[in-house]
């Protein structure tokens, strides 16, 4: 069957209580300036982790690993015998420098680089070290036949939903990257920031009752920010990425994609949508537990036409000029009517279906009310 030409957005108003959830080198809370504007930032690298990790601890999807372990890790899943064999050390490396990395020269037991897996691959890659332990216990990598071979069994080798989401890259072996089939903005405040610092101290509890002063003193930036959030999904590339389908040089599949292919990805989009939701950055959290939901979310499903950010919408950045003002509810009156003009100007680009969610917007929805399905559940469920 050809390709659905299938794209789903997300876009999300989430305010923040006071927080430091992605900080940069100097530990202080990460910014932008958009529309001329110092804006509060969250890295799209901090969305991502922390999506996987909402993944990990929920066991709804697969989840790999991205490490300089790897090494250890297939020890692990070799045979009992194979683990006590003295020359594990060379057959681990030869495999590794042939199929993923070369080792790092300062430690001999990682990677040279990050490398990103799914635990089915990791299991197929220990079958084939035993399949070929004799020759990599000489030192020697797999001949042409043999490493085409190989290739082809870990191509073949389910891949997790981060990896099709995500993708990754191996350096080393670019024949065999995958095209991530997801894009993540960053995250910016709705508003024009400004940093503030927090002076702490820590009173030593033995300290002798005559004596006065803290034990330590610090100091940690934070701020208090009303993010939009954006994520752009392709299902035809991540329905391809699961399904391990590969393209010619010309661009055409060699494989068509099934419909039985989009039963697996149509599951990922889902717990990707809800992990756009409910996953936070954990930056600084014992210290704010800024443990906030989105305040409004728009869930756009097309099919054709072009995906579209409604980042612009906030170029003049929000700001309450009366007490009545509410900033989450100007930032969500002013993104709906972004939509709005954008459609009358452009069209309706290939949408096909809408869904969006709140929490007290009604007044601010303008023609999106329409789409409003009362609750995350029945949002997604009316775009998946």
């Amino acid at each position: 069957m050809n390709d659905s030409g299938i794209k789903i957005e997300v876009h999300l108003i989430q305010n923040f209580a006071p927080s430091n959830l992605n900080r940069d080198d100097t530990g202080q809370p990460k910014s932008a300036t958009f529309g001329g504007f110092r804006r509060a930032r969250i890295s799209s690298q901090c969305s991502k982790r922390s999506t996987r990790q909402l993944w990990r601890e929920g066991n709804s999807v697969a989840v790999g690993e991205r490490t300089k372990l790897l090494k250890s890790r297939l020890a692990q899943h070799l045979k009992t015998e194979r683990s006590s064999d003295e020359k594990i050390e060379t057959v681990l490396d030869t495999f590794l420098s042939q199929f993923y990395s070369k080792m790092d020269g300062k430690d001999s037991n990682k990677t040279a680089v990050l490398v990103f897996v799914s635990q089915e691959e990791i299991d197929t890659a220990a079958e084939l070290i035993e399949k070929h332990w004799k020759r990599l216990s000489e030192g020697k990598q797999l001949e042409a036949k043999d490493e085409k071979a190989a290739v082809t069994v870990l191509h073949k080798a389910r891949t997790s939903a981060d990896i099709a989401m995500f993708g990754r890259m191996l350096a080393e072996q670019p024949g065999r990257n995958t095209d991530g089939s997801c894009q993540v903005a960053h995250p910016i405040s709705t508003h024009k920031v400004d940093m503030e610092m927090d002076y702490y101290t820590a009173v030593d509890d033995l300290n002798p009752t005559e004596e006065t002063g803290a034990g330590m003193i610090g100091v940690v930036g934070f701020n208090s920010a009303c993010f939009y959030r954006y994520a752009l999904v392709d299902r035809d590339q991540l329905a391809r990425n699961l399904a391990r389908k590969t393209a010619r040089d010309n661009g055409k599949w060699t494989e068509e994609l099934e419909e039985s292919d989009y039963t697996e990805a149509d599951k990922v989009i889902k717990a990707f949508l809800e992990a756009m939701v409910y996953a936070i950055p954990t930056g600084k959290q014992n210290s704010f537990a800024a443990q906030n939901l989105p305040s409004f979310g728009l869930f756009v499903k097309r099919q054709g036409g072009v995906p579209v950010s409604l980042a612009n919408a906030f170029a003049k950045p929000v700001r309450p000029t009366k007490e009545s003002d509410d900033l989450v509810g100007l930032s969500v009156q002013r993104l709906t009517k972004h939509w709005d003009c954008l459609k009358k100007v452009y069209g309706e680009q290939g949408v096909q279906k809408i869904a969006c969610f709140h929490i007290e917007q009604d007044d601010n929805l303008n023609t999106l009310k329409e789409c409003d399905k009362g609750n995350i559940k029945d949002a997604i469920n009316a775009i998946i």
